[in-house]
């Protein structure tokens, strides 16, 4: 059975098995609101047991991806771009974050260039919706402000 989530308005189905564990890395994290970017980078680092090692780049390569992650025997890194709005910057990282909590191997990327179909990309693959959905929740549960004025929802 599909459990149906709004992203801006579109259904975005995630399983009760991606339910099941983007609930469980949450519940690790023990996030508060008022937190900082690296106070969640330093608690996925906790729950990984390996730190994490951040990257800005302005690389020819990273013109249509936003970001990625590599992990070794002994950390991991995650690459995100470095032209980016600010905010835009924090969603990628906490989806490459939310990758990382759900276990995921790689960041796959489709074959062809969705560049002007963004949403198509985020929704292509059940490991991009938990990725997704994990950032939008660690956005919402670390935000100072009230719910109903969030930025991500």
């Amino acid at each position: 059975m599909v459990l149906e989530r709004s992203y801006e308005g579109i259904p975005v189905p995630l399983s009760r098995k991606s339910r099941a564990l983007t609930s469980r890395a949450l519940s690790e994290l023990q996030l508060e609101p008022g937190m900082l970017a690296q106070d969640v980078v330093d608690a996925v680092a906790t729950v990984l047991g390996k730190p994490i090692f951040l990257e800005q780049t302005v690389d020819e390569r990273f013109k249509k991806t936003t970001g990625s992650f590599a992990l070794t025997p002994n950390f991991a890194l995650i690459v995100f771009r470095g032209i980016d709005p600010q905010a835009y910057q924090m969603h990628s990282l906490f989806h490459e974050l939310g990758h990382l909590l759900c276990r995921h191997r790689e960041c796959s990327r489709p074959g062809t260039q969705l560049e002007t179909e963004a949403l198509e990309l985020v929704l292509w693959s059940e490991a991009e919706r938990e990725a997704e959905f994990l950032a939008f929740k660690i956005a919402s549960l670390i935000s100072r402000k009230s719910r109903s004025i969030q930025a991500f929802g």
